[in-house]
């Protein structure tokens, strides 16, 4: 069985703390949300999700953002420029710390004893890092429930009873991890849910498909925590799956999809920007469900410069909302996307 551990990337270092040790309490969070509600939520939306005037605080494009940044930084932000319409000295740095805590606790970040403080040495040492599959994200209860419906139900036919493979593939082993790595537990849910079982998916529930991802994970070897997995995309979209040993970023000439804003700049060269962080896959273009999952997948900050863009006819998507495929190239200067595939998602990037 493959062995898979926390990336190098996403390693803490000694005596750092991560936004999921419970840096903050509940009251301090219960405190925070009429202070956001009534100082934030004209730019940044009620539920957090953002707006023209302001981007969003949780989710993808968030952790797009400050994803291996410190919590000081991100309160260095709150505490200098916001409000932008009332003047940053309008709300008090303590009443900024606990709208900061409440931030945290919409994106499931759990509470702890003690409360974050206006010190910035302190929350310097606070890293916003995503999960790892080997953070204890599901319980051994609910990977019990979902042994129980793998087993009783039709994956068993495609996958064996034992999870080796025989009509589909192996859930277990180096093919497993070799398949998924390097992407979000949010990739295999949505597999499962748009696709499994073939041609009924809609036989088994998100919560029950849910419980056979926590399944696979404890068969694959990762740790039960004391949290379940839940059935949604934000939570799923932020635990990460690396292998054992080595970084979770994706190499050069990988084949990967992204989400984004297609912008024709000078000399009819084409980009895509406000772009989700790229993910890996083994499908040069993507299927219905595929299509039907990047739908909802949020923007986020990057950008790629598009080679091989011609036979897709980018001058009919100019301004919409793409999902793309391609082999990617990253260096310190540039970010390159070579094409295989170009479907447009909406008409428009707010779309």
């Amino acid at each position: 069985m493959a062995a898979i551990a926390v990336s190098s990337a996403q390693q803490v270092a000694p005596g750092e703390k991560k936004v999921w040790d419970g840096v903050y309490t509940a009251a301090q969070a219960a405190r925070g949300k009429p202070r956001f509600e009534a100082s934030c939520s004209r730019c940044h939306n009620i539920a957090l999700a953002g707006s023209e005037r302001g981007p969003a605080l949780k989710g993808s494009a968030f952790w797009s953002k400050w994803e291996n940044e410190s919590l000081g930084g991100l309160y260095t932000v709150i505490r200098d420029t916001m409000p932008r319409d009332g003047g940053a000295s309008v709300v008090s740095d303590e009443i900024k710390t606990d709208i900061l805590a409440y931030i945290l606790s919409v994106s499931g970040m759990p509470a702890g004893n003690d409360e974050l403080k206006v010190d910035l040495r302190a929350l310097d040492g606070i890293k916003i890092a995503k999960k790892t599959v080997w953070d204890g994200v599901f319980t051994a209860v609910q990977a019990d429930r979902g042994k129980e419906n793998y087993l009783s139900g039709r994956c068993g036919g495609c996958h064996k009873l034992d999870l080796t493979g025989d009509r589909g593939p192996a859930l277990k082993g180096e093919d497993f991890i070799a398949h998924w790595e390097n992407g979000s537990v949010v990739t295999l849910f949505d597999k499962i849910r748009e696709t499994m079982p073939q041609n009924s998916p809609n036989d088994v529930t998100e919560d029950a498909k849910a419980d056979i991802v926590a399944y696979l994970l404890q068969a694959n070897g990762f740790p039960a925590g004391k949290t379940e997995l839940r059935a949604d995309a934000e939570s799923l979209g932020i635990v990460d799956i690396v292998r054992k040993g080595q970084s979770n970023t994706i190499a050069n000439f990988s084949l990967v999809q992204v989400v984004g804003c297609l912008t024709q700049g000078s000399n009819n060269a084409w980009t895509l920007t406000s772009t989700s962080d790229p993910v890996l896959t083994r499908d040069e273009e993507p299927n219905a469900a595929a299509l039907k999952t990047a739908q909802n997948k949020a923007l986020g900050s990057q950008t790629f410069h598009l080679v091989s863009v011609v036979p897709f006819k980018p001058e009919g998507h100019k301004g919409q909302k793409m999902e793309a495929r391609g082999l990617l190239y990253k260096d310190q200067n540039d970010a390159l996307l070579n094409l295989t595939s170009l479907q447009m998602l909406g008409a428009s990037c707010g779309s």
